[in-house]
């Protein structure tokens, strides 16, 4: 709830918000300029500001004034102003208000006749949502506006993204000490080492334990971040961005991307927790589901080489998997037989569908699967019918280095979006077409300056509003628009097109502080890496696939008639649990060995579990520890429902429960004494499966072994 505390108008008021079991304060007065002081566990019957100041020892503050959140240089900021451009001679003025429980109201305005209004709301589960829209009537505006967020004394460590593609997500941890930049100018989508999160916490914070600051900017285009330490010895960190690349509504406001902020001292897996349920709640709100169906995506089972019959083979045998929507990716349009070509031609290569795309969706759907369609709209390749008739369209020069041979469109030009609008409303106005994968596959440092990023928001919108039963995949060459705003739009984010275990599971577990699983789309690769050229069992592939979105990215018909049963195995057992792995937590699970890594969902009610554990370099010891599971409750039946059978020959005895006898044991058992694990080679995965002992019959069916 909202509520002022403090009677004297003259005098700073406390400003209070809750978010089940997270508290954020504001404080505001005549002399004080709004300011978060507090943000972490109720603080109980506090009233004033005196009385916060000694109610926490490791409050934000130790005192009654806290970091601003618009600093400003006339009232006596030394660091960084909140903004750039206009007169700072003047001071801001600010009024709190609370419109309703969930809602701080702050209004600023200038004298020079400049106007910012900034609302701090409650999502969910912790999480507070920052809004802030900037207006103006004088002839030179604000150039730039920063969210900027005071870091509690007690975060002396940060960690934040980067990467690259095909290794998107990186973690990246150090001190604080010597501060913090990240900038990305990609234009319309978030640079793969870049991911706009970011999060503080006490000296050797964990998984499970730590006290912890999150935040995350909802937006795939330009921004800078930083972490600068004040004078008196703060920490301010700082979302820049540049005014005139935001939404302008109609009457001249520009409006910032939400930024998302949230505490935990529970560690890394609070925040997890708190972010994933809080996403689905942001999700539900913007009428965004998950995609539920697995899916077998064609790309790097035939890449641009489509044959119709082929296809219709492929769709045959994926649905025999048990595959329930076939995704046609890049090579079905235009001259499109190679990356150099085609992109902007949203009609079907005459040389291979000469019916259109129809013969392949009927084949499709009478194998009882869906259809889906890749396309890229916001780019164009010069050899291309676009391009021949508007070459004006483009973004940018005609002699710009390209990347992978295309140009971006220009969608701000109104005749280039309206083409695009009706291009893309004309393909999703065939009901056989259920899901889009939305890809884009350059960097567009030509945007710099331009609302790009709205007018693609807009586009989208677009589309949706034609076909609100659409399904759409937000893609970027993988994982380069993976934020918030794409999850507010999108049922399926495309992580990375990397399918390395090793890559993709830890990376799973960091995209996890911020998004839930049901929305990572994570496919069997082939079995040796297109990326990487390794060779992977396909138990390793399949054993994470079943966390997330599933999915298979292979040609089906190059499977054996074992890997073939196999992979119908996963996909069954996914399918038994992906009712609750739709509703529970994917939390990190540590173990003492540095080359072994364990990511699993847990059910919201603690009694159910899916977890992948990934021997990714050769092992520490020879005798493993045990794996803690610090997250069931409650009678458990703990079993590996598929094993990769070469695990038993790692040595003469393996544990029981991996032999095949189920363990059947208590969940505070295995917090705190852990799970025996068995002798596993590099490049070997084991799938747990933890029901509860009294089970339901559905869900607790044993999948065969294999």
């Amino acid at each position: 709830m909202a509520a002022p505390s403090g009677n004297d108008r003259a005098e700073a008021r406390l400003w209070r918000l809750h978010a089940d079991d997270a508290e954020l304060c504001l404080l505001a007065g005549a002399n004080q300029a709004p300011a978060i002081v507090h943000l972490g566990p109720p603080l109980g019957p506090v009233s004033t500001p005196q009385a916060l100041a000694g109610a926490r020892a490791d409050s934000l503050i130790r005192g009654p004034a806290g970091i601003p959140l618009l600093p400003d240089p006339a009232a006596g900021w030394t660091g960084e102003p909140g903004w750039s451009g206009g007169d700072a001679a003047q001071p801001w003025q600010a009024e709190v208000a609370a419109p309703d429980a969930e809602t701080l109201s702050i209004s600023y305005w200038h004298t020079d006749g400049r106007r910012v209004e900034y609302t701090v709301s409650v999502l969910d589960a912790g999480v507070f949502a920052f809004d802030m829209s900037v207006h103006s009537s004088v002839p030179e505006p604000l150039a730039e506006v920063a969210y900027s967020i005071g870091l509690p004394p007690q975060a002396l460590e940060g960690l934040g993204f980067t990467g690259r593609w095909a290794g998107e997500f990186a973690t990246e941890r150090r001190n604080l000490a010597g501060g913090w930049q990240i900038s990305s100018r990609c234009g319309s989508r978030t640079a793969h080492d870049a991911f706009p999160g970011w999060l503080a916490g006490e000296t050797s914070f964990g998984e499970d334990h730590g006290e912890l600051l999150a935040m995350h900017l909802a937006w795939f285009g330009n921004y800078r971040f930083m972490v600068q330490r004040t004078r008196e010895g703060r920490y301010i960190a700082r979302y820049v961005l540049d005014l005139a690349e935001l939404s302008v509504d109609p009457g001249g406001a520009r409006h910032m991307p939400t930024l998302y902020l949230s505490w935990s001292d529970k560690g890394l897996n609070g925040i997890r927790q708190r972010f994933q349920d809080a996403a689905r709640r942001m999700r539900v709100r913007s009428g965004r589901t998950a995609a539920q169906q697995v899916q077998l995506n064609t790309w790097e089972g035939v890449y641009f080489d489509h044959q119709l019959d082929r296809l219709k083979a492929m769709a045959d045998a994926a649905a025999a998997l048990g595959v329930e929507r076939f995704v046609l990716d890049d090579g079905w349009f235009g001259r499109r037989v190679d990356d150099s070509r085609g992109l902007g031609d949203w009609t079907p290569r005459p040389d291979v569908y000469p019916q259109g795309l129809h013969p392949l969706i009927d084949h499709v759907n009478a194998a009882g699967m869906q259809f889906g369609l890749w396309v890229e709209p916001e780019m164009a390749n010069a050899d291309s019918a676009l391009y021949e008739a508007h070459p004006e369209w483009i973004l940018g020069r005609p002699d710009q280095p390209l990347g992978r041979h295309q140009y971006a469109l220009d969608l701000c030009n109104p005749d280039c979006f309206q083409h695009l609008r009706c291009v893309l409303t004309d393909i999703v106005d065939d009901a056989s077409i259920d899901s889009l994968k939305w890809d884009m596959n350059r960097d567009v440092p030509q945007a710099a300056g331009r609302p790009l990023v709205p007018a693609v928001l807009r586009l989208v919108d677009t589309v949706q509003g034609a076909r609100p039963d659409l399904d759409i995949e937000a893609c970027a060459s993988g994982g380069g628009r993976a934020d918030w705003s794409a999850l507010g739009r999108c049922n399926r984010v495309w992580l990375s097109d990397a399918h390395d275990p090793d890559v993709r599971l830890p990376m799973m577990a960091a995209f996890g502080l911020f998004a839930p699983p049901e929305v990572m789309g994570c496919h069997i690769g082939p079995e040796v890496s297109h990326q990487t050229g390794r060779r992977w069992s396909l138990h390793a592939r399949a054993a994470m696939s079943v966390l997330g979105s599933m999915g298979l990215e292979l040609d089906p018909l190059e499977l054996s008639a074992a890997q073939q049963a196999d992979v119908r195995a996963y996909i069954d057992l996914h399918k038994r649990h992906r009712s609750w792995l739709a509703q529970g937590h994917l939390l990190a699970l540590p173990h003492p060995d540095p080359g072994l890594c364990a990511v699993g969902v847990f059910a919201r009610e603690r009694n159910r579990a899916l977890i992948c554990v990934l021997q990714m370099r050769p092992r520490a010891d020879n005798v493993p520890a045990p794996l803690k599971i610090r997250h069931l409750r409650g009678d458990v039946r703990v079993r590996a429902p598929l094993l990769d059978r070469s695990i038993l020959r790692g040595a003469r005895q393996q544990p029981q429960w991996v032999a095949g006898e189920a363990l059947q044991t208590h969940g505070e058992f295995l917090g705190a004494h852990g799970l025996p694990m068995p002798v596993m080679a590099p490049m070997r995965a084991l799938l747990v499966e933890v029901v509860p002992l009294a089970g339901d019959t559905e869900t607790d069916q044993p999948v065969p072994g294999i």
